[in-house]
């Protein structure tokens, strides 16, 4: 296989993260302009079909009501991250698209990022939504596209970065030849650890398992135990997550109710939560974290909270 490399110097953006929770430089964030479900994408369909809901997600255009509440919450947020003095890049809109979740398929590691292998064929060309990348200080990476099952893929919503470890989640949207080739693109810079702790219905590891500070973890005490957690961080400060209030959602909830645990690190003592969760909220409030409230209302609909629809650029 081949892997298509490129560097971009520019002035205007710098890439570089190693973890989660570091003070939150430049972001990319997600969007709702011309967003349109796909319709011939399979790993869609079986992902759509693994879901508990009765009914199906229906492929016409979301009502206006739900797209305008969904960016209504993206530019308050944006206004939030702005307050933190974040450069918050948005995506060129030049057609239909699914690019809510902006972390979904571009992993940054390091001052690299990386075009993932995902299993999504509907979302396989989605760098061309961030052209904003082609004018970055970078390495660009871009995956060679899975062919069959046994080539690698991956999302990077996959992975969680641990400064010098990226803890790689296997599930139906990433497989261990994925992991490998992950290993073989960061070198020594990053370990990639596999881990295989959830049911093969959760495609995602951050409605599971996110770092929100150095050696502290927020996990979903439905899907693990302190046994199932990797080795490395049984010592680890642990936030268990009971429960999630449910969202309302539109038809069908591509996400389930844990999408409410999916927060926004903005910097070591800062996290952004859906206003809803009353418990979370107090709970990271007790372990003397500030805590910014914020309405993501259509997070169920669209598949996606605050860690989903960004995609960190910069870290420190």
């Amino acid at each position: 296989m081949t892997v298509e490399k490129l560097k971009y110097t520019s002035n205007k953006l710098n890439v570089s993260t190693r973890n989660e929770y570091g003070e939150l430089k430049s972001v990319l964030l997600g969007s709702v302009e011309q967003f349109l479900w796909p319709d011939n994408d399979n790993e869609f369909e079986n992902a759509i079909k693994k879901s508990t809901f009765p009914e199906t997600l229906p492929r016409t255009s979301l009502p206006t009501k739900v797209i305008q509440e969904a960016s209504d919450d993206l530019e308050r947020f944006t206004a939030t991250l702005q307050s933190f003095d974040v450069d918050v890049i948005r995506p060129k809109i030049t057609q239909s698209h699914w690019a809510y979740s902006a972390r979904d398929i571009l992993l940054t590691v390091g001052n690299t990022v990386i075009e993932c292998p995902t299993p999504f064929s509907s979302r396989s060309n989605e760098l061309d939504l961030y052209p904003m990348l082609n004018d970055a200080d970078c390495n660009i990476i871009r995956a060679p596209r899975p062919k069959s099952k046994n080539d690698p893929i991956f999302d990077a919503a996959n992975v969680l970065k641990l400064d010098d470890k990226l803890l790689y989640s296997l599930s139906h949207s990433a497989n261990d030849a994925g992991a490998e080739w992950l290993q073989s693109q960061v070198g020594t810079d990053f370990e990639v650890i596999k881990w295989k702790a959830v049911e093969n219905t959760v495609t995602h590891i951050d409605s599971t398992l996110l770092s929100c500070a150095k050696n502290t973890i927020i996990v979903n005490a439905s899907r693990l135990t302190n046994d199932s957690l990797p080795n490395f961080m049984q010592g680890y400060r642990k936030i268990w997550v009971n429960d999630c209030k449910p969202r309302d959602f539109y038809v069908f909830p591509y996400a389930s109710k844990w999408i409410g645990m999916n927060v926004l690190s903005v910097n070591p003592q800062t996290i952004i939560v859906d206003e809803i969760q009353k418990d979370l909220v107090e709970q990271l409030r007790t372990e003397k974290f500030d805590v910014i409230e914020l309405t993501m209302r259509q997070s169920r609909t669209l598949g996606g909270g605050f860690h989903c629809v960004t995609c960190d650029l910069e870290r420190s």
